[in-house]
């Protein structure tokens, strides 16, 4: 994509508007690897923490206790004891802790800290107890497995429930750049954090040094540089044929980067560009809302029909959720009449998948693209930018996958998502 600005009247590419919000890392197109299904990202990760050689830095939501996470957790301890690899592990302080850690007690007997993130919703009511009601503020919700020199990047958290039917994206990058940047932002963050010892939960995780280090994270991530500056601050071999842009979201230290990024992406294309956006739980923001509606590229929406919905058949309030989403995509379309939007629905599947798609880019990470990833969730996602006409084949067909199981969306809420989705809507 090429863009004027109306101040010097040159043509910018995106990369380097991209460059102005993100530090670029540039690799090669063939260290790269898109995974199609829950299997290969399940025997990925098997493979990947069996090897760990140096470190280790896993970042999720939270960690089931099923056999597969229970092997995954083993192998790194044994990396810790056979070859004093480095691992650290950061989870949501409330969502993380629900079955108290089961499946990290590995870690924990070999020394490997775990942290637990607490959004500073919270810290007000001085909540302290694990439990659903402690995630409904924000969570931790970022989503990255390192092992050495190779990341997986996906919105899929290490649990069983993501190695079965429920559809993610999932991307395998091995480049040395790209993850010493991931363990120097995993260790800057992880100071914003607690480290767990079991039984002895703090009643105030945001102390003078966690502000001090949060201060810290959103001066580093939050930056400044002008678009015209040729002096570069990529990363990575010079001759690399693919871009990273590694965005973070974390809207309490102000950090925006993912959201501005969209902003960008849509709000700079040129007439007739297609661009696909997928989430499994969309509910945009207003400022989305007129990206989209003021954008003149041609914008598909994938989302999940109230079946494929992760909250689907949920008990007590939780049933209503697809609802809400289902009647937030309909308002959607009606603000913004460019868009076209298509559901997900493959038999007895799940739909969890979430990035952004046009021509020769891609955006994957955590983020929903919704009100919670803006306003309330700590997000983490990359743009990728590739010159490569493998990977740009490897992206198309990505997203034809999605939609071979999509139709137009269709009008399936009950009627008490009318009424309650304006008071409930900043949580969702």
């Amino acid at each position: 994509a090429v863009v004027s600005t109306q101040s010097t009247g040159k043509m910018i590419k995106l990369p380097h508007l991209l460059s102005g919000l993100s530090r670029q890392i540039k690799v090669h197109s063939c260290n790269i690897k898109i995974l199609e299904s829950p299997a290969n990202f399940q025997n990925t990760l098997l493979s990947l923490s069996s090897t760990v050689q140096h470190r280790s830095r896993v970042s999720t939501l939270y960690i089931g206790s099923g056999k597969t996470e229970r092997e995954i957790i083993a192998n790194l301890a044994n990396a810790v004891t056979c070859r004093g690899a480095e691992i650290s592990t950061v989870i949501d302080r409330y969502r993380g802790t629900r079955d108290g850690g089961v499946s990290l007690k590995e870690l924990r007997r070999v020394g490997a800290p775990i942290y637990l993130y607490q959004t500073p919703h919270w810290k007000r009511f001085r909540y302290q107890k694990p439990g659903q009601i402690g995630e409904i503020l924000g969570v931790h919700h970022m989503k990255y497995y390192l092992f050495d020199d190779t990341v997986i990047i996906s919105g899929a958290n290490l649990s069983q429930l993501y190695f079965g039917p429920r559809q993610d994206r999932y991307f395998v990058i091995t480049s040395k750049e790209f993850a010493d940047y991931v363990c120097y932002f995993h260790e800057l963050y992880v100071r914003c954090a607690k480290e767990w010892i079991p039984n002895s939960i703090s009643s105030s995780y945001w102390t003078d040094s966690t502000r001090a280090a949060a201060w810290t994270t959103s001066n580093t991530f939050t930056c400044n540089t002008p678009i015209e500056n040729d002096q570069t601050r990529d990363l990575g071999p010079p001759d690399g044929d693919t871009s990273l842009f590694p965005l973070f979201q974390i809207p309490w230290d102000n950090v925006t980067q993912l959201d501005d990024a969209l902003d960008l992406i849509l709000l700079r294309a040129k007439a007739g560009q297609n661009i696909t956006i997928s989430s499994g739980y969309f509910n945009p923001t207003s400022t989305l809302i007129d990206a989209m509606k003021f954008s003149k590229a041609q914008i598909e929406l994938i989302i999940p029909s109230v079946e494929a919905n992760g909250f689907y058949e949920g008990a007590f309030v939780k049933g209503f959720v697809p609802d809400l989403y289902n009647f937030s995509a309909l308002q959607t379309l009606k603000r913004c009449p460019n868009i076209k939007i298509i559901e997900y629905n493959r038999n007895n599947w799940s739909y969890h998948a979430k990035g952004v798609w046009s021509d020769n880019l891609t955006v994957l990470g955590s983020s929903n693209f919704n009100k919670r990833s803006s306003l309330r969730d700590t997000e983490f996602s990359i743009a990728l930018i590739t010159d490569n006409d493998d990977l740009k084949n490897g992206l198309l067909e990505e997203r034809n996958r999605l939609r071979f199981y999509s139709k137009p969306v269709s009008v399936n809420y009950r009627s008490v998502a009318r009424l309650t989705l304006p008071i409930v809507s900043s949580f969702l």
